[in-house]
């Protein structure tokens, strides 16, 4: 096993409460099996997000975004329903952000949304999945990112 897969495996958990900066609120998600990473971003790393295949787009809370030094570049033209049903007008977008995850860059646009009574500060979608080339093997709890899994 790389050193590569191994540090991916330590980083992920199914903690119902991740743990998470203490200035970073946090959005709910719907299912508490999905994987919880760690991103690197602007030079910081932010704790306990989550991957979530079932998301059509990357969600992040304001305090998330002023942690990670981002400002919203565009207003939203959607709304997203969450998953405790409620449905939430972002307060914009933030587009082209390179985020990482172990040694794989990707760029992202993220919805920003008002801080909720959650545990994750960013949801990573569907999007993000395919763009890193994620495999999830949930059965066996851990997945492998980037086209060469064996690096």
């Amino acid at each position: 096993m790389s050193s590569a897969q191994k540090e991916l495996r330590k980083g992920l958990s199914t903690p119902k409460v991740p743990k998470v900066p203490t200035p970073v609120n946090a959005i709910t998600a719907e299912r508490e099996c999905d994987p919880i990473i760690d991103v690197q971003c602007n030079g910081s790393v932010l704790r306990g997000v989550l991957v979530d295949a079932g998301a059509k787009v990357n969600v992040m809370t304001i305090p998330a975004m002023r942690y990670l030094g981002l400002k919203i570049d565009m207003p939203a033209s959607i709304t997203l329903k969450m998953a405790n049903k409620q449905v939430v007008r972002p307060e914009g977008v933030i587009s082209s952000v390179m985020i990482t995850v172990i040694k794989v860059s990707t760029i992202v646009d993220f919805h920003v949304v008002l801080e909720e009574d959650g545990v994750y500060p960013i949801i990573l979608d569907r999007p993000w999945l395919t763009k890193s080339h994620v495999r999830n093997y949930s059965g066996e709890e851990y997945m492998t990112i980037g086209i060469h899994p064996n690096r």
